[in-house]
């Protein structure tokens, strides 16, 4: 579970650049404190060098002055002062046996040393940083210090500085997991838009912030780049609505003249080319009413929304497609529940008959398909199901687009218009329409902001 939740938050972009953020930051406190963990040892054992050659001195001035005798009794004086607890000394007569000082037997690494040296002092690991002096005469007078005190104080910043690390690692976390709210709420706003925009809602923006900083340009630009697909998209959709409106006359017209020729032509070869003309003319006056009714739905949000049953919809819708459906040996099973929404309920009926006739157009024969109502977390919730082929996942959005057909349903009958009414009539209520696999079929949803 853990490695499966790492993996999970590793999967973020911005997770990822957060940690290797933080990690960066504690790798070069931990490099400071490492300097710095140096930097004091360096200064602790030139404090300590001075400290021994200051004391070193004083014994050579002793041995001036009162001989070796003298020298032996002052080192023997200061073994018993408190005062002197972490100095060591030691004086060697040219035999090399201990006169006085803190140790009975010489230790062999001093042998014959001229200058610095280092011994262990005791169990706990410390160890003696002593200047060695060769006597006149022989011997050797060593004037040491231990590092107990030192190292003591070493290992105390040390524990110092790895506690300071791990709570610069837990501050660095929680500054880490704040910079990523903060980044996600800025980037929350410009995100929603661009869902709202792609599931066709092309009048949202994104709010815009004052300054100059990438997350308000990021916002400018995305409004400015929004404005110009909603012309685009309204210029094409201008378009196509002319076309539609001014060729729906002369193939109406094309029609008529088909049927009276129809009548003229008795000869059964002729009659049955120009029934396949009427058909291809009906498919296209089919076409452009539809294009014509997208427009429409599209251009009346003037209309005020009033307040409807979505269920009694759902039943009249219910009443009229099951006829069809007994007829094509299909079964429309109803799962409907009152719940109220704010909408035109002859567009709310045409949203429902619409994705009614593609679920029977597209189930074989014997198949069901499942009309359901219901109230779900605060939503008027709309579904029809379907036990057909479905579409590929990678379709479910591109159904929705005008005129749009998929090659494994080129041989049903249709304009391809359907779904994309579904939309503009699901927009127009600001309701989400969305497609999901059934396994086997196809599920439409549509959710409806309901009113309480």
């Amino acid at each position: 579970m853990p490695a499966r939740m790492l993996r999970s938050a590793l999967a973020s972009s911005l997770n990822r650049l957060v940690l290797a953020y933080g990690v960066a930051l504690l790798l070069a406190f931990a490099v400071i404190g490492g300097l710095s963990l140096a930097a004091f040892d360096q200064l602790v054992e030139r404090d300590t060098r001075q400290t021994v050659l200051t004391d070193h001195q004083g014994l050579l001035e002793e041995l001036r002055a009162s001989g070796r005798a003298g020298l032996a009794k002052a080192i023997d004086d200061r073994v018993q002062e408190d005062t002197h607890r972490e100095a060591v000394y030691l004086l060697v007569d040219p035999n090399g046996h201990v006169r006085s000082g803190h140790l009975s037997d010489l230790p062999a690494s001093l042998l014959h040393r001229q200058g610095w040296a280092r011994f262990p002092w005791n169990d706990e690991g410390d160890y003696v940083l002593a200047y060695v002096e060769v006597l006149p005469g022989g011997g050797w007078l060593v004037t040491g210090h231990s590092t107990g005190e030192q190292q003591h104080l070493r290992e105390l910043f040390l524990r110092l500085g790895l506690v300071i690390l791990s709570l610069l690692a837990v501050l660095t976390l929680g500054l880490g997991w704040l910079l990523r709210r903060a980044v996600d709420r800025a980037l929350k706003a410009p995100l929603d838009t661009v869902d709202r925009v792609s599931a066709g809602h092309l009048d949202e923006r994104a709010p815009e912030r004052s300054g100059n900083d990438g997350f308000a340009r990021m916002a400018r630009t995305l409004n400015r780049m929004l404005d110009r697909i909603r012309d685009l998209v309204g210029g094409i959709q201008a378009s196509t609505d002319a076309i539609a409106h001014d060729l729906r006359t002369p193939l109406m017209r094309l029609k008529t003249r088909l049927e009276q020729a129809r009548l003229a032509a008795p000869d059964e070869p002729v009659g049955r080319e120009i029934d396949g003309a009427l058909g291809e003319a009906d498919q296209l006056i089919a076409t452009f009413n539809g294009l014509l009714r997208l427009a429409r739905i599209e251009g009346e949000n003037s209309t005020p929304m009033v307040d409807v049953d979505l269920a009694d919809v759902a039943n009249d819708a219910l009443e009229l497609w099951q006829a069809v459906a007994e007829a094509a040996d299909r079964v429309i099973v109803a799962w409907i529940a009152p719940v109220r929404i704010a909408g035109d309920r002859d567009q709310l009926f045409q949203l429902i008959s619409n994705l009614l006739d593609n679920a029977i157009k597209y189930t074989d024969v014997g198949g069901r398909i499942t009309l359901g109502v219901r109230e779900e977390n605060g939503a008027a919730v709309l579904s029809v199901r379907d036990d057909g082929p479905g579409i590929a996942a990678d379709q479910h959005e591109r159904v929705f687009d005008r005129l749009v057909r998929l090659e494994s349903h080129r041989g049903t009958p249709g304009t391809g218009l359907g779904l994309s009414i579904v939309r503009a009539i699901a927009i127009r209520h600001g309701a989400e329409v969305r497609l999901a696999s059934a396994y086997p079929g196809l599920r439409a949803e549509v959710r409806f902001p309901a009113l309480h």
